[in-house]
C-alpha cells in the first residue's frame, strides 16, 4: 500500500446535526479540492456555510466542522465518474460512507452508510451506458485499500490498430541527376556524365511490400472507431523483367534500368551511331544511346533516357527520363527537347527545351527553356542571353542578359495548378473548422450532462452518437487536408524561396519575375539574388 493519499472528507451524523470530518493529504497526495466538496454536498442536498467550510478546507489539516443542525439519513459510499475527451477512459472517484456516534436517527435507522461492492460499481457503469469491460483489478485495488477523492481508471476503450500503406522498395537509383564534372579551371566536363544505370540478368530491381490493414477500435460507449485507410502498391514494369508471385522484380537481361512515371523499364540500350537518314525517326520503349548526332529534321521519342555523345541539331527529341547531350543543342529555332526528368547539355542555342526536373548547361542563347525544378548555367561562360528561362524553384547563372540589349526574361515560382490546389484546401479547412466550432460545444455539453449522471432519451443519445461520428469524420478530413498541404509545401519548399541567383552580372533590360511579382532591371547588378518580398521583387546579396 502506498503512503501517499489525497485529502478527503467524511460525513458524520450526530444527534445535534450533520458534521464533516476533513482528512489532510499524506505524502505526495493532493489536498482536498473545495470545488469537489461543494459538488458532493450539492448532490446530496446538504446545506452548509460555504465561506466557513471552504476556509477550513484550505488549511489541509484534520478537523471536524458542523454543516447544519439536521440529522440526515445515512449516506452510502458513493462513486462518480468522468469520461475522457477522447471517450477512451472512464475515470472514477469514490467518497466514504457516513458514520456517527452509534445513535439511531428518528426513524430508528443506523447513521452508518453502506459500503459499495464490486457488483454495484460494475452495474453503475453499465447503467450509464459504459460498455467497455470494467477493470476488476483496479476495482479490487480500491476495495482493498480505499483511497477517496482519488482517480481510478476503471474502464478503457479498445484502441485502433493503425494500418500501414503498401510500398515499393526499389533496389536501384530511381532518380539520378547526371551532373557534369566541374574542372579545376572552372570549365565543366560534359563528357563524364555517368548517366547509364546498368543492370544484369537476375538482378533484383524492386520488392513489393504489401499493405497492412489496421483494425477498428471501440470507445467506452461501444462506438466503433475506424482505422486509417491504407493504400495498396504495385510494381509496374516493362518487358525485360519478371515479377514473382511474392512481389520481387528481377531483370531478364543485361542492360539498362530506369523508373519513369512509376514504371520500371528494363531493356538492352538501343545504341546508334547517328539519328539521320540511315535510321529515320526513332520511337523506342527504353533508353537510347547516340554515339554521334541527332541531325536536323528527325524525331526521337523514347520512354527512357537519351544520351547523345555529339550534338542535337534542329530535331525533336522527347524522353520519358533524362536527356544528356555531351556537346550541346543547336536548335536553329526549330529544335525541341522535352524530358520527363533532367536535361544536361554543353550549351543550348536557339532551341526550345522543357524539363521535368533540372536543366544544366554552360550557356543558353536565344532559347526558350523551362524546368519544373531548377535551371543552372555555369562554367567559363555561364550566361543566359536572349529568349526566356522559366523554373519552378531556382535559376542560377553567371550572367543574365547582355550589353547588346537582347531581350531576356527569367521567371521562377510556383506551378499555378499546385497553387490553386493549395488555396482550395485552405478554404475547405476554414469551412471544416467553422462547422466544428458550432457542433463540438453541443457534443461536449451532452457529455457533461452524462458525467453528472443525467439520463438522456435514447433518441437524443442516438443523435449525439451520429453527431460524434460526423465530428470525427471532419477531424479526419482536416488532418488529411493538413497532410496534403504539408506535402504541397514540401514539394515547392515554400513560395518565398523561389529565386534568381546571379554569380556574375545581370544587365539592364533583363526582365525578372518571381511568382507574380515583376522587375525590369534599370542598371547592372553584380553577385546577387532576386526574391519576392510582398508584392515586389527585391535584390539581396549572395
Amino acid at each position: 500500500m502506498s503512503n501517499n493519499r489525497n485529502g478527503y472528507f467524511q460525513l458524520e451524523i450526530h444527534p445535534d446535526g450533520t458534521f464533516l470530518h476533513l482528512f489532510p493529504s499524506v505524502g505526495e497526495g493532493e489536498p482536498l479540492n473545495g470545488r469537489e466538496l461543494e459538488d458532493y454536498l450539492a448532490t446530496k442536498r446538504i446545506g452548509f456555510d460555504r465561506i466557513s467550510v471552504l476556509g477550513t478546507v484550505q488549511k489541509n489539516q484534520e478537523e471536524t466542522i458542523k454543516l447544519n443542525s439536521e440529522k440526515i439519513r445515512p449516506v452510502d459510499e458513493f462513486m462518480t465518474f468522468n469520461v475522457s475527451d477522447d471517450l477512451m477512459e472512464v475515470v472514477c472517484r469514490f467518497y466514504p460512507p457516513s458514520k456517527g456516534d452509534g445513535s439511531l436517527n428518528p426513524k430508528g435507522e443506523s447513521v452508518l452508510g453502506g459500503a459499495i461492492t464490486s457488483d454495484e460499481i460494475a452495474k453503475d457503469l453499465k447503467y450509464n451506458q459504459i460498455t467497455a469491460e470494467p477493470d476488476m483489478d483496479k476495482i479490487n485495488d480500491f476495495l482493498n485499500d480505499r483511497k477517496y477523492c482519488t482517480d481510478y481508471v476503471l474502464a478503457v476503450g479498445t484502441p485502433v490498430t493503425r494500418g500501414e500503406d503498401g510500398y515499393v522498395e526499389y533496389m536501384f537509383d530511381t532518380d539520378p541527376v547526371a551532373r557534369p564534372k566541374k574542372n579545376e579551371d572552372g570549365s565543366v566536363d560534359f563528357h563524364s556524365l555517368n548517366s547509364v544505370r546498368a543492370c544484369s540478368e537476375g538482378q533484383v530491381l524492386a520488392k513489393l511490400h504489401k499493405e497492412v490493414p489496421g483494425s477498428p477500435g471501440y470507445n467506452v460507449f461501444g462506438e466503433m472507431i475506424m482505422p486509417n485507410p491504407v493504400k495498396s502498391a504495385s510494381i509496374k514494369h516493362s518487358k525485360g523483367s519478371t515479377l514473382s508471385e511474392d512481389g520481387v522484380l528481377t531483370s531478364d537481361v543485361n542492360g539498362h534500368v530506369s523508373l519513369t512515371e512509376g514504371m520500371v523499364f528494363v531493356s538492352n540500350v538501343l545504341e546508334l551511331k547517328d539519328v539521320d537518314v540511315s535510321t529515320g525517326d526513332i520511337e523506342y520503349d527504353g533508353n537510347l544511346l547516340v554515339n554521334g548526332n541527332i541531325t536536323t529534321g528527325y524525331k526521337v521519342k523514347v520512354t527512357g533516357d537519351v544520351e547523345v555523345k555529339g550534338v542535337i541539331e534542329a530535331a525533336e527529341v522527347e524522353a520519358g527520363g533524362q536527356v544528356t547531350v555531351a556537346k550541346g543543342i543547336n536548335g536553329m529555332d526549330k529544335g525541341k527537347i522535352k524530358a520527363g526528368h533532367s536535361v544536361i547539355a554543353k550549351y543550348i542555342n536557339s532551341a526550345e527545351v522543357e524539363s521535368g526536373g533540372l536543366i544544366h548547361a554552360e550557356l543558353v542563347l536565344n532559347s526558350k527553356i523551362s524546368a519544373q525544378d531548377s535551371i543552372i548555367v555555369e562554367g567559363r561562360k555561364g550566361f543566359i542571353t536572349g529568349g526566356f528561362a522559366r523554373a519552378g524553384n531556382k535559376i542560377e547563372a553567371k550572367t543574365i542578359g547582355s550589353d547588346m540589349g537582347a531581350p531576356t526574361s527569367v521567371e521562377v515560382g510556383i506551378d499555378p495548378a499546385i497553387k490553386a490546389k493549395r488555396i482550395a484546401l485552405i478554404k475547405e479547412n476554414e469551412e471544416i473548422r467553422a462547422s466544428l466550432s458550432r457542433t463540438e460545444p453541443v457534443l461536449l455539453a451532452t457529455v457533461e450532462r452524462l458525467k453528472r449522471g443525467e439520463k438522456l432519451p435514447p433518441e437524443q443519445l442516438k443523435k449525439m452518437q451520429d453527431l460524434n461520428k460526423v465530428i470525427q469524420s471532419q477531424k479526419s478530413k482536416l488532418q488529411s487536408n493538413n497532410d496534403e498541404l504539408e506535402m504541397i509545401e514540401l514539394s515547392f519548399d515554400d513560395e518565398k524561396i523561389a529565386e534568381v541567383v546571379v554569380t556574375g552580372m545581370a544587365y539592364p533590360g533583363t526582365h525578372i519575375m518571381v511568382s507574380d511579382a515583376n522587375l525590369t532591371l534599370k542598371k547592372e547588378y553584380h553577385y546577387c539574388r532576386f526574391r519576392r518580398e510582398g508584392a515586389d521583387v527585391r535584390m539581396m546579396g549572395i
